[in-house]
C-alpha cells in the first residue's frame, strides 16, 4: 500500500519519472567562510585594528616588538586611543598564552635530567610557536573590551555559510528533516546531508530495491524516512553548520548539514579533553559496540553497548538503545587514547547535558562550538539582555527571549551557567541561553499545547512590545510536581502581519495594546519552536477560518471534500487544506477494478473521499474513494481492543492466501477470516474468489487466542439475526476518540442518504418515462405496420381484379 505523504516543505514535485539520483544526491556542498572583506564595509572597519596589530609579534616568534619602535615607525599614521586599548590588552593576552606555555613546561619538570632542569631555571623558554601566535592574533576580536549597548540577536542576515549553531529536531518529510534555529528561524537538512555513512546505506537500500520489480520511488523513500525517523526525536538537540539557502518553492529556509567534518572544522583531538562532549555519527557496528567518526581520519570514538543506556532524555531503565549505521549523536568523552587516537565514549543523557567546559587551555577561537556549557560572569546588565564572559579570553551576549529569569534580577559579577546557541566568526560575536530546556539538553514542555489550537481573546498577556512583534504569554498545561509552586508560563511569538492591526508600528497602537494587559483577539497557535521554547500565535481571519489547520485536526473515519492534486500509475494526491496532502491508493480508487487511473481522473476535480489513516507526527494520510465505505453505515474499527465482539463493518480484503483472507480496516487495524468463515457454500479457490481490494461486510468472533494475536479473528457469513441485534450500526459504537465527531458524522450521513434517496426517485421517474416512451414507440410502430398491410391488401385486390378481368375477355 502506497501511504507516503508529501509534507508542507517539499522541495520538489514527485513522479513517477523521478530517478534515484535525485532522491538521494551524492553531490557536496562544501561551505566556504565568508571573508571580511567581501561581507561588508563595516566588518572591514573593525577588522582593521586586528590588521593593524600584526607587526607587534615578529614573523620568527621571537614575541613582542618594543612599543617605541613600533611608535617611531608610525609616527605619520597615528594609533588612536581605541587602538592603543587593544593593543594593551592583546599584550597581556599574549603573555597570559605565554606563561601557560610556560605552565606546560614545568608539569614536564620531573622528566628532565639535571642538566637540561638547571638550563631551564637559568632560561626558560617563553617563545610560542607561529601557530600559537596566529590563535592569539585571532583572539583579540573575542576579547572582553568593548561592552555593547544591546545584546545580539541573531538575524538571517548574520548567517554565512561554515556558522555551527544548536538547532533541534521537528519532523521528517519524503526528502528532508526540518529543524528549529535560534530566533524562529527554520533549517532543513536533505537526507544525503545527514552524514557519509548514512547516504553510502542509501545507496545500498536504493540498489537492492531496484532488484525488486515491484518496488516504487515511494516505497523507496518510505523506507528511508521510517529510517530516518527512527535516528532523532521531537525536540533533540542537535549542532548543524550552515550551507546556505534551501530551494523550497514554498518555503524559504537555510539548508543545513549534520556531518561531522563540517560541524567540526577547526577542531583537532588536541582541542578536546576528558568530561568535554563531541559531535559524531555511527560509523560501523562492532562485537562490542559502535565505531564513532568525528569527521576527521586523525582520531575517531568507540562508544560500548553498555554505554548507550539512558540516551533518551525521559529513559528511567538501563536497557541498552539501538543505535543505526549514520546516525548523529552528541556523545560525552571518557578518556583518550593518544597512541591509536581514539576517544572512549558515552551518550548517556545525564552527563552529556551536565558536561561544562571549564579548560580555557584547549579551547581556539576555530575550536569554540555552539552547544557548549560554560560558566560565565555577567559583565554588565543591558536593557534587552546580558553582556557575560567566559574562559579567560572570550565574550558573548543572552537576548531576552533566551534568559530564564528576568533581566533584572542578575547583577554584575553573578555567575551565571549558560550554553552557547552560535558562534559568529565573521561578525564575532557570540550567543548563549539560560533556558532551563536549552541547560538540560532537552525537548522544551509543551503540554497538551498542539498547532491548530484555538486561544480565546484575553487568555493572553502581553509582555513585551516591539515596533514588529509582540511577546505574550499565557499559562502552560504542563503539570508540576509540586502544586505549591507558581503555575509555568508559556511564551509566544505575534508578528505585526498575524495580528492584522492596521499599523506599522505596535509601540505607537498603545490604544490597542498595552503591556501587562491582556490581548483582545482570538488567535490560533501556528507554529512550536522547541529551541527558543516559544509559541507562534496568528490573529489572521483567513487562519482563524480555516477548518483543517493541521493533521491532528483530522481523524478516522471522517468524510471530507478534497482536490486531485497528482495522478498517478499507482496512487492519486488528494489536497485536503493547504499543506495538507492525503494519498489513495489503487485498490481504493473505486468499488470496481481501475486499469488506467490517468483517464479516469483529473487533476483540479473535486471528490468526497474518507480517511482510512492518519499519522500526524509522520504527516501521512490514507484516504478511500470506496463509495461502498464513504456511504457505508456500519461503525467503523479503529482499534482491536476497544472493537466488541459482533460488531460488524466494512472493510477491505489486502491479503489471500490458501487457507487465510486478511481484512483491513481503519487506523491501521485489521483482521483475519479463516476458510471455514468466508462462505456457507463451497470455496474452490480462495485467492481467486476473495481478490484484492473487494470491499466485505465482516463481523467480530471471539477467540481465547485473539488477545495474543495481533489481528482480530473475522467471519463474512453472518445471519439476520446477526444484523438485527446489532441496532443503530451509526450510532455509538465508533472509537472513543471520535465521540465529538460522531453527531457531525450522523448529519452528514442523513443528508447523503436523503440525497440518494433523491437519485433514485429521479431514477425511477426517468426509468417511467423511457418505459411511457417505448410503448408510444411501440404504438407508433404498429399503426405503420397496419397501415402497411392494408396498402398491400389493397394492392393485392386491384391484381386479383385485373387478372381475373384478362380471363373474362379470353
Amino acid at each position: 500500500m502506497t501511504d507516503f505523504i508529501r509534507g508542507k516543505t517539499q522541495h520538489k514535485v514527485i513522479s513517477e519519472k523521478l530517478e534515484d539520483q535525485e532522491i538521494v544526491s551524492t553531490k557536496r556542498i562544501t561551505p566556504k567562510r565568508v571573508k571580511n572583506e567581501d561581507k561588508d564595509k563595516k566588518v572591514n572597519k573593525k577588522q582593521k585594528t586586528s590588521n593593524q596589530l600584526a607587526p607587534i609579534i615578529n614573523e620568527e616568534g621571537d614575541g613582542l616588538a618594543d612599543s617605541d619602535d613600533d611608535n617611531d615607525n608610525n609616527d605619520e599614521n597615528k594609533v588612536s586611543l581605541e587602538e592603543e586599548k587593544d593593543r594593551n590588552l592583546f599584550a597581556s593576552a599574549y603573555n597570559s598564552l605565554k606563561g601557560k606555555k610556560k605552565a606546560k613546561l614545568v608539569s614536564k619538570i620531573d622528566k628532565l635530567t639535571p642538566s637540561q632542569l638547571k638550563e631551564y631555571m637559568n632560561e626558560p623558554t617563553t617563545q610560542l610557536n607561529k601557530k600559537e601566535e596566529a590563535d592569539a592574533r585571532k583572539l583579540l576580536p573575542f576579547l572582553k573590551k568593548n561592552i555593547p549597548k544591546s545584546a545580539c540577536r541573531l538575524l538571517k542576515k548574520d548567517l554565512h555559510t561554515g556558522m555551527v549553531v544548536l538547532a533541534t529536531f521537528e519532523q521528517v518529510t519524503e526528502m528532508d528533516i526540518t529543524i528549529s534555529l535560534p530566533f524562529g528561524l527554520k533549517g532543513y537538512v536533505k537526507f544525503n546531508e545527514i552524514s557519509d555513512s548514512f547516504t553510502e546505506w542509501m545507496k545500498e537500500t536504493l540498489k537492492r530495491e531496484d532488484e525488486n520489480e515491484k518496488s516504487t520511488n515511494f516505497r523507496k523513500m518510505k523506507i528511508i524516512s521510517d529510517q530516518v525517523r527512527k535516528m532523532f526525536y521531537k525536540g533533540q538537540m542537535l549542532k548543524c553548520a550552515i550551507v546556505g539557502l534551501t530551494d523550497h518553492h514554498t518555503i524559504e529556509g537555510l539548508h543545513c548539514t549534520l556531518r561531522p567534518e563540517l560541524v567540526n572544522v577547526g577542531s583537532s583531538i588536541d582541542t578536546f579533553a576528558e568530561d568535554m562532549t563531541i559531535h559524531g555519527c555511527i560509523e560501523s557496528i562492532q562485537d562490542k559496540g559502535y565505531i564513532v567518526s568525528f569527521g576527521s581520519k586523525e582520531y575517531n570514538g568507540f562508544l560500548e553497548f553498555a554505554n548507550t543506556c539512558y540516551y533518551y532524555p525521559d529513559q528511567t531503565s538501563d536497557d541498552q538503545n539501538q543505535l543505526y549505521i549514520g546516525q548523529p549523536i552528541e556523545s560525552l568523552i571518557q578518556s583518550i587514547d593518544k597512541s591509536t587516537k581514539t576517544f572512549k565514549l558515552t551518550i548517556s543523557h545525564p552527563l552529556v547535558s551536565r558536561s561544562t567546559v571549564k579548560n580555557s587551555e584547549v579551547i581556539t577561537m576555530e575550536s569554540i562550538k555552539a552547544g557548549m556549557l560554560v560558566e560565565t560572569k555577567v559583565l554588565r546588565v543591558l536593557s534587552n539582555g546580558l553582556h557575560l564572559g567566559f574562559l579567560d579570553f572570550f565574550a558573548g551576549d543572552i537576548f531576552i527571549l533566551h534568559s530564564q529569569n528576568p533581566i533584572e534580577s542578575y547583577k554584575e559579577n553573578q555567575g551565571v551557567k549558560a550554553r552557547i546557541l552560535f558562534v559568529d566568526q565573521v561578525h564575532k560575536r557570540i550567543g548563549l541561553s539560560t533556558l532551563n530546556h536549552v541547560l538540560g539538553f532537552k525537548p522544551y514542555p509543551f503540554g497538551t499545547t498542539k498547532p491548530g489550537q484555538y486561544v480565546e481573546s484575553g487568555k493572553l498577556t502581553i509582555e513585551r512590545i516591539e515596533p514588529l512583534e509582540m511577546i505574550v504569554s499565557t499559562e502552560s498545561t504542563v503539570v508540576q510536581s509540586n502544586p505549591m509552586k507558581a503555575p509555568l508560563l508559556l511564551k509566544g511569538y505575534i508578528h505585526i502581519e498575524e495580528l492584522e492591526s492596521g499599523v506599522n508600528d505596535l509601540t505607537k497602537a498603545s490604544n490597542q495594546f498595552k503591556k501587562t494587559e491582556a490581548l483582545e483577539k482570538r488567535c490560533r497557535v501556528k507554529h512550536l519552536d522547541h529551541l527558543d521554547g516559544m509559541v507562534t500565535y496568528t490573529a489572521r481571519t483567513r487562519e482563524l477560518e480555516k477548518k483543517f489547520y493541521s493533521y491532528n485536526d483530522l481523524s478516522c473515519g471522517m468524510i471530507v471534500q478534497g482536490v486531485i492534486r497528482y495522478v498517478r500509475a499507482d496512487s492519486l494526491e488528494v489536497e485536503l487544506a493547504t499543506s495538507i496532502h492525503g494519498v489513495v491508493a489503487r485498490h481504493h480508487m473505486a468499488d470496481t477494478n481501475i486499469t488506467d487511473p490517468l483517464e479516469f481522473f483529473k487533476v483540479g476535480a473535486t471528490v468526497k473521499v474518507r480517511i482510512i489513516n492518519v499519522e500526524p507526527e509522520k504527516k501521512r494520510l490514507q484516504l478511500t474513494l470506496k463509495k461502498s465505505l464513504i456511504y457505508s453505515e456500519y461503525p467503523i474499527i479503529t482499534d482491536k481492543n476497544t472493537t466488541p465482539i459482533g460488531t460488524i463493518s466494512h472493510g477491505i480484503i489486502t491479503k489471500t492466501t490458501r487457507f487465510l483472507v486478511f481484512v483491513s480496516f481503519y487506523n491501521n487495524s485489521f483482521g483475519v477470516v479463516e476458510a471455514q468463515n468466508l462462505s456457507n457454500s463451497k470455496i474452490e479457490s480462495v485467492q481467486k474468489q476473495f481478490p484484492i481490494g473487494r470491499t466485505v461486510l465482516a463481523k467480530t468472533l471471539f477467540s481465547e487466542s485473539s488477545k495474543s494475536q495481533p489481528g482480530l479473528p473475522l467471519t463474512l457469513v453472518i445471519d439476520d439475526d446477526d444484523f438485527n441485534s446489532q441496532s443503530q450500526p451509526n450510532s455509538n459504537k465508533k472509537s472513543n476518540n471520535n465521540n465529538k465527531n460522531n453527531n457531525k458524522k450522523v448529519e452528514n450521513k442523513k443528508v447523503e442518504n436523503k440525497k440518494e434517496v433523491e437519485e433514485e426517485k429521479v431514477e425511477k421517474e426517468k426509468i417511467e418515462e423511457e418505459k411511457v416512451e417505448e410503448e408510444k414507440e411501440q404504438k407508433e410502430f404498429k399503426k405503420v405496420e397496419q397501415v402497411k398491410e392494408k396498402k398491400s391488401n389493397t394492392n393485392n385486390k386491384k391484381i386479383i381484379e385485373t387478372k381475373s378481368k384478362k380471363v373474362n375477355k379470353k
